[in-house]
């Protein structure tokens, strides 16, 4: 999270849109940028070595396991920056569905989406980003592939998500704290029950450089931009390293 912000930051001076693809290790909880720590066990993280970490975005509670993670960072100067937050949230998904497609899944934006304002306040399963989709979230068969959000700054635009590979994200509530075991089985099976992964649907295991390479093809086609392999910068891996506390949560 804290290579993301620090992309967010430079991408004014570099005026290059950027997109990142990473997987997590250890495995990782990311919490929406609002999102209350006290909705997760620490202790439990602590002993299965789970990391915990908070977004510079919105939403709820991701286990980063068997996924893939992308970012999409585009700078002020950028046409597509002028776009309404809703607007790029489309188009960006739009890339990425068009990216899964070719790998034979047959991914399509969720078109009406849920008011996940009350279903935060009111739902059991709000403490988990997959437990709903929003409008234009990527979904497969109405069943949520792909959980987005998005955060904007004077010098640029971010939005980022997980896009599910297999099953692991399905453990969350095990992580999420005051859940009886029982509650936190059938948390589990509510989310199995409105979640698809690529490897599921496919009923094969499929690698995170297939999925990572398919969609940002994808997506650098909805953008009509291209996007080059690059490393960080030696002052780029400092300011990311000065930025870690900021996202950090001690276990």
């Amino acid at each position: 999270m804290a290579i993301d912000w620090m992309l967010l930051e430079s991408v004014e001076k570099t005026g290059v849109p950027v997109m990142r693809i990473y997987r997590w290790e250890p495995f990782c909880i990311s919490l929406g940028y609002n999102q209350a720590l006290s909705h997760i066990n620490l202790d439990k993280c602590k002993r299965d070595n789970i990391d915990v970490v908070r977004r510079p975005t919105g939403g709820r509670a991701v286990l980063h396991a068997q996924e893939v993670t992308y970012s999409v960072i585009v700078p002020s100067t950028n046409p597509y920056s002028k776009e309404s937050v809703t607007e790029f949230y489309m188009l960006v998904s739009q890339g990425l569905a068009k990216g899964i497609q070719t790998l034979g899944v047959p991914a399509v934006l969720e078109k009406r989406g849920l008011d996940l304002h009350n279903h935060y306040k009111n739902s059991a399963l709000s403490a988990s980003c997959f437990s709903a989709a929003a409008r234009y979230e990527v979904v497969v068969n109405g069943k949520k592939l792909i959980g987005s959000a998005q955060r904007r700054i004077k010098g640029g635009l971010l939005q980022h998500g997980s896009i599910i590979t297999g099953d692991a994200h399905l453990e969350l509530p095990f992580y999420l704290q005051s859940k009886s075991e029982q509650e936190q089985r059938e948390m589990k099976k509510l989310i199995a029950e409105k979640t698809v992964s690529v490897g599921g649907y496919l009923q094969k295991d499929i690698s995170y450089h297939k999925v990572g390479t398919a969609v940002k093809q994808g997506v650098a086609q909805e953008l009509s931009v291209s996007f080059k392999d690059d490393k960080l910068t030696e002052e780029e891996v400092l300011r990311a390293e000065e930025l870690i506390e900021k996202f950090s949560v001690r276990k």
